[in-house]
């Protein structure tokens, strides 16, 4: 891994991710894929809190939506002729799959979702992969799952066995000749709402100073942190998380976006503080970290004479940015206060926040 002399971030991040003026991260790959940061704990809870209010398991829900993302995923960073070699170990030797897996075990460390190794690969029949500090199990499985299918063209299930307190065993197995009808995932958008975002990108590597001074990669463990929180961060592609949520949704209903809503707003009111310095002044400090995690655009933060009023553009999910909105602006202003949210057409969304005294 080669990192940048001049703000010591790795050097790939400029070559595969643009930071872009509307408030999006976008890969250089074929489908742009769209990415953006998240804390680790916020999946967690996300997760947990759902699987609570639903009363059931829902790894496997997880897995199953993942699984065609890791399709969409591995089909944009390889070659179209890898997936056409034909089976077997001497057309695939256990070399050449080490190889094209180490490649994809780079980029997800790079954007930190942990370490992972081939312990076995049997071409068409079945792999063991040992995973160190993933972000997700359940999203890293299917995303697996999801890899194999495509290169190998057969159908197959995941499981995985926790061996230590941050390692994990995939074992993907054969299940049939051919992959089954997966879940649809619909199209990236490829058209954002045009903003005027302007970042102080490394004049070496293109990567913007905002991320480079909030952003800690150890790219030997897969783990990025946020550095003035130290909490763990990971670079999840939006497919991936609206995939999830979509499924989630068709399983246990529409209700669920709004209880999405509210697990964001209860997790940024009780894990975000104002801190002791700030780039920007006002109303515009609270979300001033918008642009460069790449979940939306903040293009106003104003008082109305009916509270206060915050204007995103290209929110990377509706529910999840209204919820953190509310709750960021909760635990900077220390207020309780009633919110609501519009959709103004596709790809804006206005929330307003009315104080309620505590």
């Amino acid at each position: 891994m080669k990192y940048c002399k001049y703000c010591g971030f790795p050097v790939p991040y400029g070559k595969f991710l643009e930071w872009t003026s509307d408030g999006t991260i976008l890969g250089r790959d074929s489908a742009r894929t769209r990415l953006v940061y998240l804390d680790v704990d916020e999946l967690v809870n996300l997760f947990n809190g759902i699987q609570n209010w639903v009363g059931t398991d829902i790894a496997h829900i997880i897995y199953r939506a993942e699984k065609e993302v890791g399709k969409r995923f591995i089909e944009t960073l390889l070659p179209s002729f890898f997936a056409k070699v034909p089976r077997g170990k001497f057309a695939r030797p256990e070399f050449g799959v080490r190889v094209i897996g180490n490649y994809i075990f780079n980029y997800m460390a790079g954007l930190g979702m942990g370490r992972a190794e081939i312990l076995e690969y049997e071409s068409g029949n079945f792999a063991r992969v040992k995973i160190k500090d993933g972000h997700s199990i359940p999203l890293i499985a299917g995303d697996g799952a999801g890899v194999f299918e495509y290169l190998e063209r057969i159908g197959v299930e995941t499981d995985w066995q926790r061996v230590r307190s941050e390692e994990y065993i995939l074992t993907i197995k054969k299940v049939s000749d051919q992959p089954e009808a997966g879940v649809a995932i619909p199209l990236p958008s490829s058209e954002y709402v045009p903003g005027n975002v302007i970042f102080n990108k490394c004049k070496r590597c293109g990567v913007p100073l905002e991320v480079t001074s909030n952003i800690y990669l150890d790219f030997e463990k897969g783990i990025l942190r946020h550095k003035l929180t130290g909490m763990r961060v990971v670079a999840l592609p939006v497919q991936s998380f609206n995939a999830v949520m979509r499924e989630l949704g068709k399983e246990f209903g529409e209700e669920l976006q709004t209880f999405i809503e509210a697990l964001e707003r209860k997790y940024f009111r009780e894990n975000y503080t104002r801190p002791a310095s700030m780039g920007k002044a006002g109303l515009d400090a609270i979300y001033e970290e918008f642009c460069w995690r790449g979940v939306g655009n903040p293009a106003s933060a104003i008082n109305t004479s009916a509270g206060v009023e915050v204007t995103v553009l290209n929110p990377f999910h509706p529910e999840a940015i209204a919820g953190r909105v509310a709750g960021l602006y909760e635990s900077w202003t220390e207020t309780t206060v009633r919110s609501t949210w519009s959709k103004e057409k596709e790809g804006i969304i206005k929330v307003l926040m009315q104080k309620i005294s505590r």
